[in-house]
């Protein structure tokens, strides 16, 4: 539990994905935001698919993807919106979106879901979102 914690945070993006890191900053989020109102973010990044049924597969796997995450901020009753983000690497939809919509604080897993190839030759995306942005940014472990 997070105590004397300044309210700063009118605005919180997180990354969701399938990692049990997403769901750690999510329960982050929600020890932050239990007893303030304010907006809550959660997207999630994933790839096109070249077939229709690759696309039904993405879009079945990002409601999978969402559903506890809305489970956990359901029950502690703290209202958010998610937003999912196709054909847009999750590192430039925060760069642009933190500076579009003012957002505050950006909380993201140590270790998501990413290819290890893409991280060996690019950085983390907390990494990289670290360098390029703005606001605050909480890498939860």
């Amino acid at each position: 539990m997070i105590r004397g914690v300044i309210r700063i945070f009118n605005k919180i993006l997180i990354g969701i994905d399938e990692s049990e890191e997403s769901l750690k900053a999510a329960k982050r989020v929600i020890e932050i935001q239990k007893g303030y109102e304010g907006e809550v973010i959660a997207f999630h990044s994933t790839q096109h698919r070249k077939s229709e049924s690759d696309a039904v597969d993405n879009e079945d796997h990002s409601k999978k993807v969402f559903t506890e995450v809305e489970k956990l901020f359901k029950e502690a009753n703290i209202s958010f919106e998610t937003r999912l983000i196709v054909d847009q690497d999750a590192e430039d939809y925060i760069t642009n979106i933190v500076e579009k919509e003012n957002i505050n604080l950006v909380v993201l897993g140590y270790n998501g879901k990413h290819g290890i190839i893409k991280r060996r030759i690019l950085g983390s995306i907390p990494t990289q979102v670290m360098n390029n942005v703005l606001c605050d940014v909480l890498i939860v472990k």
